[in-house]
């Protein structure tokens, strides 16, 4: 049995049951796809209360519907690029959350009951430290959702069974643990690369079991495209200088020990997990699919770059 360490109760507040789960993620703006694609998710984990709190945090303002719902932060703490830095992120979710367990979750990411079940299963069991994550379902969600609907989560859930796809595994858009691991962790650039595989990689060569709950609480990814992305998804991820960064801070890219578990949870038990490699290899196709369609994406990007300075030098030439 986990006997976490809690954080103190915030003072001046009245002190109320600690929930199971503390969920945390950083925002983007409130604008176009990100507003309806945010507005999705944090109802879905709105949903989840009592059982989860939820703390948020943004470089920009959060809508005063949000803002008066939930404990909210202004990211202190920037790169020279205006990206949110996450070592400050997670001292504070450590620091003002109050669950026996942590999530930091990509807030774009719909949530449902069996994400708060799998992670009181692991609460529940003998390992004193570990790591949860899982593999997403990408799904098309449509552009006006009734929240006010009760069975709206449920019948989402129900249709990606036949119009979701699963995303290949290096794709880690939730993390979750005891309240008393990842208090402080490198100074990473927000929704960059290799920081997620840092994650993976840093809990398996400490010792620390990294859990697939997929089976047990699938999740759903809304698509959305990468026009808020400059440079194109490939240099976010990989070749720019923020991935570069992120890179140096984790050690290296980590790729495969960095996106392998090695235990996996379903509905009757947590199994062991061995020869990650293997796992690895099962999930080429899709690892070959994305890589495909982020150099698309960049050279789309890019074309457009080369388009929009073509235009600021046609509009500032002489008679232009």
């Amino acid at each position: 049995m986990i006997n976490p360490v809690l954080a103190e109760p915030r003072p001046n507040k009245t002190t109320v049951a600690a929930p199971l789960l503390t969920l945390f993620t950083v925002l983007k703006p409130f604008e176009g796809e990100a507003d309806t694609h945010q507005r999705n998710a944090i109802a879905s984990w709105q949903a989840l209360q009592p059982q989860v709190e939820i703390i948020l945090f943004s470089d920009s303002d959060i809508p005063a519907d949000i803002h008066l719902k939930f404990q909210c932060h202004h990211t202190r703490k920037i790169n020279v690029h205006g990206t949110p830095l996450l070592d400050d992120v997670f001292r504070i979710a450590a620091s003002e959350g109050r669950g026996a367990a942590r999530a930091f979750v990509n807030a774009d990411i719909i949530l449902d009951h069996r994400f708060v079940q799998a992670t009181e299963r692991l609460i529940q069991s003998d390992w004193k430290s570990w790591l949860a994550i899982g593999q997403r379902t990408e799904y098309e969600m449509p552009a006006d959702v009734d929240h006010a609907n009760d069975d709206w989560i449920a019948e989402y859930f129900k249709n990606i069974e036949s119009d979701g796809t699963s995303a290949s595994i290096v794709c880690k858009d939730y993390f979750v643990f005891p309240a008393d691991l990842y208090q402080d962790i490198p100074a990473f650039a927000i929704g960059r690369g290799n920081w997620d595989n840092w994650m993976v990689w840093h809990s398996k060569t400490s010792q620390i079991p990294v859990v697939d709950i997929s089976k047990a609480a699938p999740v759903i990814h809304q698509k959305h495209g990468y026009s808020h992305v400059t440079g194109g998804r490939m240099s976010v991820y990989v070749s720019g200088p923020e991935a570069r960064e992120n890179q140096r801070l984790a050690g290296g890219r980590n790729l495969i020990s960095g996106s392998t578990p090695n235990w996996r949870m379903d509905e009757a038990a947590i199994h062991k997990v061995r020869f990650g490699v293997l796992q690895f290899g099962k999930d080429l196709f899709r690892f070959a699919r994305l890589l495909g369609n982020m150099a698309g994406l960049s050279l789309i990007a890019l074309r457009s770059n080369a388009s929009d300075c073509k235009a600021i030098h046609d509009n500032h030439s002489p008679g232009g």
